[in-house]
């Protein structure tokens, strides 16, 4: 599996995000600082909501492997009014990797699309970061499953 995301290494990109905020730093300049630090060269890239919020309601929710942190019962509906859809999107995610570990991006992505219209009656962001970061994770065994 590509360990890379947006030029750097995906794993490194997530583990030095949640270190620097469990050092009581802002996830937002965490993510972006790490990006830089590991030879980040697109700002953009680094400031990309999709994956740097799916990895934060994925951190958050107790999903990362290693970070001693409790799994959280969430609902698709909760992420979505409360946080970010990009979190729904990877969490709807898992759940179909579960199912089919070794589904391929580009179905997963459409699998996670209609998910997400049928449940919420509405088309999701075309973005697959979220969707992109999530897979790369399952497939790096990054993610706690329950």
């Amino acid at each position: 599996m590509d360990r890379v995301m947006f030029g750097v290494n995906l794993e490194d990109w997530l583990i030095g995000t949640i270190s620097k905020v469990k050092n009581n730093e802002n996830w937002n300049k965490a993510w972006l600082k790490t990006y830089q630090e590991l030879g980040g060269k697109s700002e953009d890239s680094g400031k990309k909501s999709c994956p740097k919020n799916a990895a934060r309601v994925l951190y958050q929710s107790g999903r990362i492997q290693g970070q001693n942190k409790p799994f959280k019962k969430v609902s698709f509906q909760d992420i979505k009014i409360n946080d970010s859809v990009n979190g729904v999107y990877a969490l709807m995610a898992i759940e179909e990797l579960k199912q089919d570990g070794n589904i391929n991006l580009n179905s997963l992505v459409k699998s996670v699309h209609d998910n997400f219209s049928k449940l919420f009656g509405s088309s999701p962001n075309t973005d697959q970061g979220a969707i992109k970061l999530t897979y790369k994770l399952w497939h790096l065994n990054k993610i706690v499953q329950e």
